[in-house]
């Protein structure tokens, strides 16, 4: 069969199942991207699609954070505190690494003054995060979970002015009023306080986003597609590898052939007969 594989017609057609088995891989690779990419569109549509709700009817300071919560579109009025304003490092936007711009909400919302961890925006320098003035904001923005402190990974030391994490179980001991289990990405502000070189991160979306299982399966009968033409390859391999039946044997030629000995005739005894 090997022989039969390096003849150039053979070679000629494995070259070809080369290209269309990886044709048909990138086929299937594309149908699943589209089918996870068209899930996450569903989900960030009907995640926007939620209306906006005040903070005070969705959670309250200290309590824990609402199971549905995550994502959801709230809104809010009070006054950046500028004193107790953070920078998260490591985070990344659009492929460009910096920090995350965090100044707490003062905010009566939910009956008390409590503080809301705000992500007002990104920057790349810590030097380009502004301090908003201390005056009456509404701010609306996408909901999110407390952190956890393993999230960030090893940061080692950071200076003053900057956590690793927003995690407001940590929070509560440091900040001077009670604190929302949860924190916010801004997406708009009423007044706009903050600067222009605060860039806006857009609202992530929560949630297992899924697939589309029509697309999927269009993946998987690509791969199929490239599986069954490597088996045809392998089967008409085999079968002109074997020899027709209308072929007569192979016989080795006359001069393979082993010379076989001649008997000698019998030498006539020297003895006369008496």
């Amino acid at each position: 069969m090997i022989r039969t594989a390096l003849r150039p017609g053979w070679l000629a057609l494995l070259a070809l199942l080369v290209v269309i088995v990886w044709a048909f891989y990138q086929l299937g690779m594309w149908q699943i991207g589209v089918s996870s990419n068209e899930a996450a569109r569903e989900h960030a549509a009907a995640q926007a699609a939620r209306p906006t709700e005040p903070l005070g009817q969705v959670t309250a300071p200290h309590q824990p954070f609402p199971d549905d919560g995550a994502g959801l579109s709230v809104s809010a009025e009070g006054v950046y505190d500028v004193a107790d304003q953070f920078l998260v490092p490591g985070r990344v936007l659009e492929g460009e690494p910096g920090y995350w711009v965090v100044t707490p909400l003062r905010t009566a919302a939910s009956g008390q003054e409590a503080l809301l961890p705000v992500v007002r925006g990104f920057v790349t320098d810590p030097t380009l995060a502004d301090e908003p003035v201390a005056d009456p904001v509404s701010v609306t923005g996408t909901l999110a979970p407390s952190e956890s402190p393993g999230e960030a990974g090893d940061l080692g030391d950071l200076p003053a002015g900057q956590r690793a994490t927003i995690d407001t179980a940590d929070l509560v001991n440091v900040w001077d009023a009670p604190v929302y289990n949860a924190f916010v990405f801004l997406v708009d502000e009423q007044p706009a306080v903050t600067d222009a070189s605060v860039v806006r991160i857009p609202p992530p979306v929560f949630g297992e986003s899924g697939i589309v299982w029509r697309n999927f399966g269009y993946g998987l009968q690509w791969f199929t597609f490239a599986a069954f033409a490597v088996y045809m390859y392998v089967r008409f391999l085999r079968q002109a590898s074997r020899p027709r039946p209308d072929e007569p044997p192979h016989t080795p030629s006359p001069e393979a052939r082993p010379q076989e000995e001649t008997p000698c005739p019998p030498v006539p005894s020297s003895r006369s007969s008496a």
